[in-house]
């Protein structure tokens, strides 16, 4: 466990310096989630308009497109994370070096990304309350209630992102599966089915719905069942024992073909 701990600690230093040495790409990144942010939220508040909707009967949808919005960027960036980590050490000729290393490299990847998904949540946040303030749109942050399920929840992205990464060590290129992954995630927290089954098996669903509820209903996270906790906690189990699968046996035809260290 001291090795996880140590990898945990460097993880996070090495995004916040790569946050401040590379500080451009960070604003500008937190710049593209704004303005694209901006131009949905207008795009849809101009076609109510233009349907003769007040402000107060579309309330409801705006709030929820806010926190929908606020929980794809989490999921999104969690689940590019790996592969793009993978790229990145590629082309700097780590990846080998990583492989090399006593603890296995899809736990390093996934430490790594749990180190990002801490500072990913701090900057989603701050994007989402440069959008209340921006939009007049205020939701009722929980903080604690809220933070809950996305980190329960959230494992089932890494396993779907750990899948993209086995996929990346084998054919390097797959920008193209991660950008359509985009529309795939969005679908994750537009909708959620009445069925607990069925929301259980979609990734990351019934996560998304209890921080839908609770920062649109002021729900807490007492006011869930130890049934929907499980429920989260089995659907994060499910992707993420997957996708753990789906990579090691990536990493094995990898090294079989030499490609660990060929980008």
């Amino acid at each position: 466990m001291k090795a996880f701990f140590y990898l945990l600690k460097v993880s996070l230093e090495k995004t916040f310096k790569e946050l401040k040495r590379y500080r451009f790409n960070t604003v500008s990144r937190f710049l593209l989630f704004y303005v694209l942010f901006m131009a949905m939220f207008s795009g849809i508040k101009g076609f109510g308009t233009s349907l003769g909707l007040s402000n107060v009967e579309m309330g409801d949808n705006l709030e929820g497109f806010i926190v929908g919005y606020f929980l794809w960027t989490v999921m999104f960036i969690s689940f590019v994370d790996i592969a793009y980590n993978i790229i990145d050490d590629a082309n700097k000729g780590t990846l080998e070096q990583l492989n090399m290393s006593n603890i296995d490299l899809s736990q390093i990847l996934v430490v790594r990304s749990l180190a990002n998904l801490l500072i990913n949540v701090l900057f989603s946040m701050v994007l989402l309350f440069v959008i209340m303030y921006s939009t007049d749109h205020w939701l009722e942050i929980k903080m604690f209630s809220t933070i809950v399920p996305i980190f329960i929840g959230i494992f089932s992205i890494l396993g779907l992102g750990l899948i993209c990464g086995g996929l990346a060590l084998i054919f390097k290129k797959v920008q193209s599966l991660l950008n359509l992954a985009q529309f795939f995630l969005i679908a994750l927290v537009t909708g959620f089915p009445k069925n607990k089954i069925v929301s259980g098996l979609i990734p990351f669903n019934a996560a998304a719905e209890k921080v839908h509820l609770t920062m649109t209903r002021g729900y807490t996270i007492t006011d869930f069942s130890v049934l929907d906790y499980g429920i989260i906690i089995g659907n994060s189990i499910l992707y993420f024992t997957i996708g753990l699968f789906v990579f090691n046996q990536c990493v094995k035809v990898a090294k079989q073909k030499g490609l660990l260290g060929q980008y």
